[in-house]
């Protein structure tokens, strides 16, 4: 199965156009595998589609920060050397990395590290199946390295922007990365060393639910009001269950949803956190949680979330489509609301000074 550069594919009703190429060579065995980087044609995510027909393995892939296997088992490892490149990738022919390739226990998602000579590089993905991969139609290609052509009005462009942001920079980079680039819960929990990863939930549409432990003595307080901020207060909901105080803190953002709660028997505090996408289309309950945060983990996500995710996911099945519970009340001017606006506000608007300049004091 080879595809050319300009190739639009349908993956999972999803189209996708090929920018870039590389083929690999296995040194332990000489077999010989092709990864495509693809745009989708819809939002220009980024993805790789691996395509390996000697052993029958094909599998869509994203570029990540970080991986962790636990839970995962390795299945293969050894050198790969870069046999060609086209396109717009960052590889040249015969260039040479160290991989790992684990799988988890479903045998469907995957992880992968690979050691270049500048640097590790980690990604997460799942396998497809052949029929999954359909070609759609082929468009003229457009390398975005650069040549020679316009060459001297580049050089002109770059060095405006560079005056211009060496300009900008200092005013404005203290908004842009709190409104851009605010850390996201999963990101957070993985980093601080107060939580402890320790496991994952798989659901459908290849979706996974993280859970994270919080050092001892902790309460539910005290942690949902550190993972506020951590992730400087950026939330679209968040409440208490109010009719058990304590036991467990829903934390919904633009693209996660949290349950910070009491585990069922120990009353450690956990930490459940996935894509809202998770939530969506999977009907499993938190991992050892009590009977009234299974239930409050439900009823808040409904409440708050399932309408506008029910668009956002419009091709995917919901088991709240048959929702039966009662909904909750959520009130905005709640204690750990108004903590985040808090956050959210003193991030943005009182920042320390950074040092440096001129001083106007005597």
């Amino acid at each position: 199965m080879t595809f050319q550069l300009g190739d639009v594919l349908n993956i999972n009703d999803k189209e996708y156009r090929i920018i870039g190429k590389i083929t690999y060579c296995n040194s332990v065995d000489g077999a010989m595998w092709d990864e495509y980087r693809m745009l989708s044609v819809q939002g220009n995510n980024e993805v790789w589609l691996s395509i390996d027909d000697v052993y029958h393995e094909y599998s869509i892939s994203f570029v990540v920060h970080s991986i962790n296997p636990v839970g995962y088992h390795q299945v293969d490892t050894g050198t790969e050397k870069v046999m060609s490149a086209s396109g717009n990738v960052d590889v040249d022919p015969g260039e040479t990395a160290l991989f790992k390739e684990y799988e988890d226990a479903s045998e469907d998602n995957i992880i992968s590290e690979e050691i270049w000579s500048d640097g590790s590089e980690y990604s997460q993905g799942y396998y497809i199946q052949p029929d999954q991969i359909l070609f759609e139609r082929s468009e003229p290609f457009k390398s975005t390295k650069s040549g020679n052509s316009g060459c001297a009005v580049v050089i002109l462009l770059i060095f405006i922007i560079v005056i211009c942001l060496a300009t900008l920079l200092p005013i404005l980079l203290p908004w842009i990365g709190d409104t851009f680039f605010s850390k996201s819960i999963t990101a957070y929990l993985e980093e601080d060393s107060k939580y402890t990863y320790s496991t994952s939930i798989t659901g459908k549409e290849q979706q996974k639910a993280d859970v994270y432990k919080a050092q001892s003595g902790q309460t539910v307080d005290t942690v949902s009001k550190d993972i506020l901020k951590g992730i400087s207060g950026k939330t679209d909901s968040v409440q208490e269950d109010t009719e058990n105080e304590g036991e467990s803190v829903a934390i919904l953002t633009d693209n996660e949803y949290c349950l910070v709660y009491l585990e069922d028997e120990t009353n450690d505090v956990l930490v459940q956190i996935s894509d809202r996408k998770y939530a969506y289309t999977s009907d499993n309950d938190v991992y050892h949680g009590t009977v009234h945060s299974r239930r409050y983990y439900r009823r808040f996500y409904y409440s708050r979330g399932y309408s506008s995710d029910s668009s956002r996911y419009s091709g995917y099945t919901s088991p709240y489509s048959s929702y039966s519970d009662s909904t909750i009340s959520y009130n905005s001017s709640n204690t750990y609301n108004s903590y985040s606006s808090s956050i959210r506000q003193s991030s943005i608007f009182s920042r320390s000074s950074s040092g440096g300049g001129l001083s106007s004091g005597k």
